[in-house]
C-alpha cells in the first residue's frame, strides 16, 4: 500500500467533505484510523491497516477502496472511467481542431 497516495487522496476527500481525521474515523466506527495511519507513515507506530479499515473509511468518506488507493494520474476505478476518457478525447481534439479558411470571393 502507497501510504503517501493514500494520505493524499484521503486529505483531498476530508476536504471537499469539510471533514476531519477524527470525523471521518467515527463515521466509519474506527476512532483514531486516520491519525494512527499518519503516525504509521511518520514511523511512529508500527503495523498499518487491514483492508476491513480500509474499506469502512472509504465508505465514510462516500467512495471505493480502490479510489483511497489509487494513485496519482491512474484513471478512476469506477462507472466513470467512460466517461473520462470521452472527456479526454473530447479535450484533445478540440485543443487540435483546424483553423478555419477564409472565403475565397
Amino acid at each position: 500500500m502507497d501510504v503517501a497516495s493514500l494520505l493524499t487522496n484521503i486529505d483531498r476527500l476530508l476536504k471537499a467533505k469539510r471533514l476531519s481525521d477524527n470525523g471521518a474515523s467515527n463515521l466509519a466506527g474506527r476512532p483514531d484510523a486516520i491519525r494512527n495511519l499518519r503516525r504509521y507513515a511518520k514511523g511512529q507506530i508500527k503495523g498499518c491497516w487491514t483492508i476491513d479499515v480500509l474499506d469502512d473509511v472509504a465508505r465514510a468518506l462516500d467512495t471505493s477502496s480502490w479510489e483511497l488507493l489509487r494513485p496519482p494520474g491512474a484513471f478512476p476505478g469506477d462507472e466513470t472511467l467512460e466517461e473520462t476518457v470521452a472527456a479526454i478525447v473530447d479535450r484533445r481534439l478540440a485543443e487540435h481542431v483546424a483553423p478555419r479558411q477564409k472565403k475565397i470571393r
